[in-house]
């Protein structure tokens, strides 16, 4: 994804509306750890700040030195490269990270990209 971001081929989509979570390794590693003695079920392992595609690449580009992305119709995008990546960025909904906070005592960090 980097190297998308950095050639400026992984454009925001529409207007940018779906919302992503992301996760530093170390804390998705400290997950798994907390969830070896807890009780059975889903945990959702993210970090604490879901953020809009219009938000977070473009934040993440200038983490990385890129140029700020490109944007591209959603029409284009389905003839391009065709709906999952659509539904991606205009309808992704995000996910709570709130079970596996009061449940595994789980804290991820901030993402010091993300502004």
């Amino acid at each position: 994804m980097a190297r998308q971001v950095q050639s400026r081929n992984y454009p925001i989509i529409g207007g940018g509306e779906g919302v992503w979570n992301f996760v530093h390794i170390d804390d998705a590693a400290m997950a798994i750890s907390l969830t070896l003695n807890c009780p059975e079920g889903a945990y959702n392992v993210t970090n604490g700040t879901p953020t809009k595609q219009s938000v977070w690449l473009p934040a993440y580009a200038q983490w990385l030195g890129a140029p700020a992305p490109l944007t591209r119709t959603v029409e284009k995008e389905l003839q391009i490269n065709g709906p999952v990546s659509v539904y991606y960025a205009t309808r992704l909904r995000g996910a709570s990270n709130e079970k596996a906070k009061n449940e595994l005592g789980f804290r991820p960090r901030p993402l010091d990209w993300i502004k």
